[in-house]
């Protein structure tokens, strides 16, 4: 018959799994107060009617609607909306050399091609942000595409139409802070697309050339772009 187990080594047993549950009181008492302290906010992106995508690559009015073709809508006060490109695919795509826009009284579907933006012998599609019938387009871009380039939110606005039903295509646009988070994945993707080197091919201030599909893909910048532009 065996002896039985000294007293001291029952209290030394004891006495461990004293220290080990002290220790996890520890853990769960410590985590109990960081859990009651205030998450730590991310820095909001910029605010305002200029606001601008986390590296200031793009300009992106909050008071408008966006496709995720990269075209904007603004309702206007006759009922109208006024349909424009953004400044994200102007930058990608570059100086425009002529702008093909549908005529007055032409149907337009949402998703479907809008205008075509020309460069040298090749092009892009520019998807239509709603449905609905176009009852005016910006004439002044036959003499001046640029205009797209220059002013894209402003005097290089396309077409302005009568909406079909304008609740209901909004539903499928972007606006605010779901605007703000769509650009900046936008930004994020064409970084990495960019090679180390790149950085030479920015302005001054860091914003990127005109044409960016061009210098990153060369011949086959059309092909980026449409990608970019869900062509």
């Amino acid at each position: 018959m065996n002896d039985p187990l000294p007293i001291d080594l029952f209290m030394t047993k004891a006495a461990e799994y004293l220290l080990v549950i002290g220790f996890l009181a520890t853990l769960v008492a410590a985590w109990r107060v960081l859990a009651r302290r205030p998450a730590v906010a991310a820095t909001p992106l910029p605010s305002g009617p200029r606001a601008l995508t986390p590296a200031g690559w793009f300009g992106l009015p909050l008071e408008r609607f966006y496709h995720l073709g990269h075209a904007w809508a603004r309702p206007t006060a006759d009922g109208l909306v006024e349909i424009g490109v953004d400044d994200f695919a102007q930058k990608l795509v570059g100086r425009a050399d002529a702008i093909t826009l549908p005529q007055a009284g032409a149907r337009l579907v949402q998703g479907r091609p809008l205008s075509r933006l020309n460069i040298g012998a090749r092009g892009v599609d520019l998807r239509s942000p709603v449905d609905g019938e176009v009852v005016a387009r910006n004439e002044a871009l036959g003499a001046r595409p640029q205009l797209v380039n220059d002013d894209p939110y402003g005097d290089g606005w396309l077409v302005r139409v009568r909406p079909s039903c304008w609740n209901v295509d909004a539903e499928d646009l972007l606006q605010g802070d779901e605007a703000r988070r769509w650009m900046a994945a936008s930004e994020d993707a064409l970084q990495r697309r960019m090679s180390p080197g790149f950085g030479l091919l920015l302005q001054d201030g860091g914003v990127p050339v005109a044409g960016i599909a061009r210098v990153l893909a060369g011949e086959d910048w059309d092909q980026l772009a449409r990608e970019f532009l869900h062509e």
